[in-house]
């Protein structure tokens, strides 16, 4: 049996991958989980609400559980726990907080002798103007010590800008569900962010898929417009994807899936964060399968219920049949959705594959500068790059001009 732990955003897909191919699961869900754990159990689905490590640990073993597989960012600490209390393969535990914590990720590099992003744990308003004062570099990016999408990110031109950022981030509750007691101060890392996706055997480490981002600053903060896949490998993305494997090998990652972000920099590449779990916010299986011939959490699924054919994908080369690409949908301004003008432009455009969570007309429109999928995703496919720049180019100009989303202020008839 394998227990899937917090399989909530795109853990469902991950959920739902290992269902199509009949395995035996059973969901693990942490307190703050409740509302799915709930979910579950009321469809029938094998389900155990975690009330601490030890008593969960047992349970597990009870129930024959031989692979533990964190399903979502809410669930890599305990999957990480339960792996070591039930003496499972799984990553190496005395990186675990490093996996986490984004500060010790960066030491972690450092003593790998990788090139890191300066990085500054701040604790308090002291410690922030004292880290300023020897800071000669900006802008620079002020962040929380762990969260997702965005969220509290903020590029600041100075200083004063930075402070105000720290003010707005610290002690806020952040999408994790937990209070951002620590801020980090960053080195702004300028260039191309990519993505790189990745599954992992014994130690052994799979390219999957590797992405470019394009992220425009709105408001100050970083906002993910889209991804689009790199089918074919330029000099300078083989030495990025070989510099993550590095900072892989550098964090413990062995068992199962990792999503990695990394800024191609004039000075090379420079790790953004690693993610020990399946990529979010959203993995419709199907437009992967279209481009690559697997999804990412279909290939979590082979390794663990198929490993030798697994391991044959080892002697193969990287590449794709087709470039896929997933668009951020965002509104313009705050608002009540009215009406979705822009679908109608949207699934004409050439390439276009599926859209996936547009927001509910009537309901308003939930902050659109994170990059949670909370707005829609749409899909584009095709073998034509160029083909599909041009299609994501109408996309970005419907969304910034208002013609995608209709919108009303609230209390507006």
């Amino acid at each position: 049996m394998i227990a899937l732990v917090n399989p909530v955003s795109s853990g469902t897909e991950l959920a739902d991958a290992f269902t199509e191919e009949g395995a035996d699961c059973l969901h693990v869900y942490t307190q703050d989980q409740a509302a799915a754990f709930h979910s579950a159990t009321g469809r029938g689905i094998k389900s155990l609400l975690h009330t601490g490590p030890s008593e969960t640990a047992e349970k597990l073993r009870a129930a024959g559980v031989h692979t533990v597989i964190a399903a979502s960012e809410f669930g890599v600490t305990l999957a990480d726990e339960l792996s070591e209390l039930l003496g499972l393969p799984h990553h190496q535990h005395e990186l675990r907080a490093a996996r986490r914590d984004k500060y010790l990720m960066a030491a972690a590099l450092a003593d790998a002798g990788l090139p890191h992003a300066r990085t500054v744990l701040i604790r308090g308003e002291g410690e922030l103007r004292e880290a300023l004062d020897g800071w000669d570099a900006f802008p620079l990016m002020v962040k929380p010590l762990n969260s997702a999408g965005s969220d509290g990110c903020h590029v600041s031109a100075d200083a004063e800008e930075a402070v105000a950022a720290f003010r707005a981030a610290a002690g806020r509750l952040n999408l994790m569900g937990e209070v951002n007691d620590e801020v980090l101060l960053q080195e702004f890392l300028d260039g191309t962010q990519y993505i790189v996706n990745t599954v992992s055997m014994e130690g052994r480490h799979l390219l999957t898929e590797v992405y470019a981002e394009r992220i425009d600053q709105v408001d100050g903060a970083p906002v993910l417009r889209h991804i689009i896949s790199r089918p074919v490998l330029d000099d300078a993305e083989r030495e990025l994807v070989d510099y993550v494997l590095r900072c892989l090998d550098a964090l413990g990652i062995q068992e199962g899936a990792a999503h990695t972000e990394v800024m191609l920099t004039s000075q090379g590449p420079r790790l953004v964060e690693v993610n020990s779990r399946v990529m979010g916010p959203s993995l419709a299986p199907d437009p992967y399968h279209a481009a690559f011939g697997y999804s990412h959490q279909h290939l979590v699924v082979e390794r663990f219920l198929r490993p030798e054919e697994f391991a044959r994908r080892f002697e193969l080369p990287y590449t794709a049949a087709r470039t896929v690409a997933k668009v951020f949908l965002r509104s313009h301004r705050p608002g009540v959705l009215r009406a979705v003008d822009g679908a109608r432009t949207l699934r004409r455009l050439a390439g276009f594959h599926s859209v996936d969570r547009l927001p509910t007309v009537g309901e308003p429109i939930r902050d659109r500068h994170l990059t949670t999928g909370a707005s829609g995703i749409a899909y584009l496919v095709h073998e034509d790059e160029d083909l599909l720049l041009n299609s994501l180019g109408v996309i970005h100009d419907l969304e910034d001009t208002g013609g995608f989303y209709r919108l009303v202020d609230a209390g507006q008839d």
